[in-house]
């Protein structure tokens, strides 16, 4: 028997898009009997970095390989306090004292790694990151924890495989994109989390 590729590829991308939706929690509008993450994805917060790609047992402490900084760089400890702003006339944007918050700056450097985000830039906070209105930030009831999604129900983010250390420069976080040539981040590559981790407000 001769195998088509034609039908083998969007098989095999059906298949993973079960397996990635699998690793999110069903999605609906009401959590009875548990604590509700909607209700802690407000305010101020750090946004701390967790080398995990499955939303149920990705843990705060022991997968934590760092946090964002001012400027939106994955650094160890330089936490910034970012800012949600919670009104349907600013889209939930994010921001930090450098500024509103977004993947549209083109001076910032593209995931020339990725087959599917070749062409598209590392979020970044500042003046070039534009009002951030085409974005919008969220979080889904029935995570254990406020993982902040973007996009589609995209919830994992693509950073170059090391984790920052003491003396590391900050390093570029990307949009996670994938497809049927592409199943996951590039060889070299984590799929990570975000964590919405509130801090007192002021």
């Amino acid at each position: 028997m001769t195998l088509n590729p034609k039908r083998i590829l969007p098989t095999l991308a059906a298949g993973l898009a079960v397996l990635l939706l699998l690793s999110l929690p069903a999605i609906t509008t009401a959590q009875s009997g548990s604590h509700n993450v909607i209700d802690d994805f407000l305010g101020r917060a750090h946004i701390h970095v967790l080398n995990n790609t499955n939303t149920s047992t990705a843990d705060p402490v022991a997968d934590r390989i760092g946090c964002l900084n001012a400027q939106g760089w994955l650094t160890l400890d330089d936490c910034a306090v970012f800012t949600r702003a919670d009104d349907p006339n600013v889209h939930h944007t994010l921001s930090t004292s450098a500024g509103n918050c977004s993947f549209q700056d083109p001076a910032m450097p593209k995931n020339v790694d990725s087959v599917y985000g070749s062409n598209t830039h590392a979020w970044s906070c500042g003046p070039g990151a534009g009002d951030g209105m085409v974005e919008y930030y969220y979080t889904i009831t029935g995570f254990n924890y406020p993982f902040v999604c973007q996009g589609n129900i995209n919830c994992f983010y693509d950073i170059k495989a090391t984790a920052p250390g003491e003396d590391t420069a900050p390093m570029p976080v990307w949009a996670f994109y994938w497809g049927s040539q592409q199943f996951d981040v590039p060889p070299g590559h984590w799929r990570v989390l975000w964590l919405w981790a509130r801090v007192p407000e002021e």
